[in-house]
């Protein structure tokens, strides 16, 4: 779903009258401004009355950039909406059907299961961008254009595994980067665990309950990706003021500059990585209420007390009913 403000006919007459100077065409009857997740612009769409009076596209490049910048100034005065986005709508519908790790199955069979739905949602995200991209090539003004859009269409990825941070700029072009983020920070994701116990209701004894927590912490999926992964993961106990490190990997301690000894089971904060700021109370607030969130900034701090700002995507998951944050971070 996206935020938009519709500037109509009586906005843009207002508009006109307080913006001589501008000039802005007549025949432009709305101009929508959307909005990113952050609250930013994000795009600006335009509609014209043509020669025979029908309702076409205009041209936005055209306005100019003090028009442009006028009419993000002026969008608090139209009419605030919300777009519906049908792809946004089946994309969650596959994040939400995604596989669990319940102990019923292997988990490198969950895990394989899960891929496969997260390159099903990929698949339809790639299908819009490259139907986008191709609309945006046929409309392209020169030739310089032209060629900018053939490449993007052919470097787009094919694969989910494939997308790396240098197939950004196609997906901002065309206001779907936050979909895809969303996708490539699930994939390096391993699937939540919901460990218990099976048949009665029987209470779990600490033995099972430990034996659990080293399987689903220390199983080859995750050692794999903690050894392999260039992402920085941490996994931690939860709460705000007594949260623990349970487990990170070698990225996570070459981002922070400190050995795994030096903070080993030690209270986030008081580490001196973590900072106590509102910014993480709000992060762990979307942990408790929604489970997980994806994208969030925040700040660290390293060995020598630099700070480093990040952008971190987290999820909770349960291990034979105990829970932990499980942590992804990345430099802003």
């Amino acid at each position: 779903m996206y935020a938009l403000t519709v500037l109509d006919h009586s906005a843009l007459e207002a508009f006109r009258n307080e913006h001589p100077w501008l000039e802005f065409p007549e025949h432009v009857s709305e101009v929508c401004v959307y909005f990113d997740d952050n609250g930013g612009p994000s795009r600006i769409t335009a509609l014209e009355v043509g020669p025979d009076g029908s309702v076409v596209s205009s041209d936005v490049n055209q306005f100019g950039v003090d028009t442009i910048l006028s009419l993000i100034r002026y969008a608090p005065l139209g009419t605030a909406k919300q777009e519906e986005c049908p792809e946004e709508r089946n994309i969650w519908a596959l994040l939400e059907d995604l596989p669990v790790a319940d102990g019923s199955r292997p988990v490198d069979e969950v895990e394989a299961e899960r891929s496969v739905k997260l390159q099903d949602a990929y698949a339809i995200l790639y299908d819009i961008a490259l139907g986008k991209l191709k609309s945006l090539l046929a409309g392209a003004r020169n030739d310089r254009e032209m060629q900018r859009l053939s490449d993007a269409i052919d470097k787009l990825p094919a694969r989910l595994e494939h997308l790396d941070d240098s197939h950004k700029p196609q997906f901002l072009e065309i206001d779907l980067w936050r979909f895809v983020a969303i996708l490539r920070d699930e994939l390096a994701m391993p699937a939540d665990y919901e460990i218990g116990s099976s048949g009665d209701d029987k209470v779990l004894s600490r033995e099972i309950i430990e034996q659990a927590e080293t399987n689903a912490l220390s199983g080859p999926v995750i050692q794999a990706l903690f050894e392999l992964s260039p992402v920085a993961f941490s996994i931690s106990s939860i709460g705000q003021k007594s949260s623990r490190y349970v487990r990170v990997n070698q990225a996570y301690l070459d981002l922070v500059g400190k050995s795994w000894d030096e903070i080993r089971g030690s209270e986030m904060v008081a580490s001196g990585v973590v900072s106590g700021s509102e910014a993480r109370v709000e992060r762990l607030m979307l942990l408790d209420r929604d489970g997980g969130y994806v994208g969030m900034r925040g700040e660290i701090r390293d060995a020598a007390g630099n700070v480093v700002p990040v952008v971190i995507s987290a999820r909770r998951i349960s291990v034979a009913g105990q829970l932990y944050d499980f942590e992804l971070l990345q430099r802003a």
